[in-house]
This record gives structure tokens, sequence and C-alpha cells, in this order.
């Protein structure tokens, strides 16, 4: 297997496992010290520890959840990654509410002098119109 289609494998394994963390330190644990991310909630930060309480904050309301991705598009080069994907959520409340949620998921990862990868920017957001189906329509 060629070193780029690794780090493709290395990459898309990363965004799993951020789908299956229900903590803010394990949510960030591939992150760069000053990621910039853009979240679901109308919220834009710089860094780990913001991150990590918004996450504490949102998971803590939920009794469980579970991620479905169900598109995904990668684009890499030598130092740079990008992983797009669209992701059912569907998601059991503390209260016992449930809920399914559409997202949208752009991971940024740049690779670091020691060849390791760390996510520098990331945007999740739910569409608007609310009845997107996740299909992605390429022109």
């Amino acid at each position: 297997m060629s070193t780029q289609n690794k780090d493709r494998e290395f990459l898309l394994s990363v965004v799993r496992e951020m789908t299956k963390s229900m903590t803010g330190k394990q949510s960030t644990k591939h992150w760069s010290s000053d990621v910039l991310w853009y979240d679901i909630p109308p919220f834009a930060s710089r860094g780990i520890e913001p991150a990590i309480k918004m996450f504490d904050t949102v998971f803590g309301s939920f009794k469980s959840y579970e991620v479905f991705i169900l598109e995904t598009d990668v684009m890499m080069s030598e130092l740079m990654g990008v992983v797009c994907t669209i992701q059912k959520i569907d998601i059991l409340f503390k209260d016992g509410t449930r809920r399914t949620v559409m997202v949208r998921e752009t991971d940024v990862f740049k690779k670091d002098e020691d060849n390791q990868w760390f996510l520098v920017h990331q945007h999740a957001s739910v569409p608007s119109g609310g009845d997107w189906d996740g299909r992605i329509i390429i022109a």
C-alpha cells in the first residue's frame, strides 16, 4: 500500500474514531493545539480547550447516540488531507427524547515535521431546509 493510501486510511480511521467519542478530551485527541473549528451550535473557536468544554456539555445531555457515515470524500496531498462526510446521527437524550440529525462535516488535517497528522480545521453543520436526504449531487 502506498504512503498516500496509508495516510488516507489513517485519516478515515481518525474521523470514524471521533464519531464514537462521548468526551471532549477523546474527541479532540488528534487536534492541533491551535485548531480552528466551527461546530453545529453557532460557535467558532480556536484551540482545544473551548472544544472540550462544548463537546462535554453537548454529549453530557445524551444517554447514547449512533453515527452512520453515509458519504465520504477524501482529498489528499503529501502534507494535507481533507475528509468530507455526510453523517446521520441518531440521538437518545437522557430525558428519553429521540432525535435524528443529518450533519455535513469537513475535517482538514496537516502532517507535521514528525510525519504525524493533526486536525487543523473542522466544520460541522446541519443543512437548512429540514428535508435534505443526505444525497450529494455533483455537477
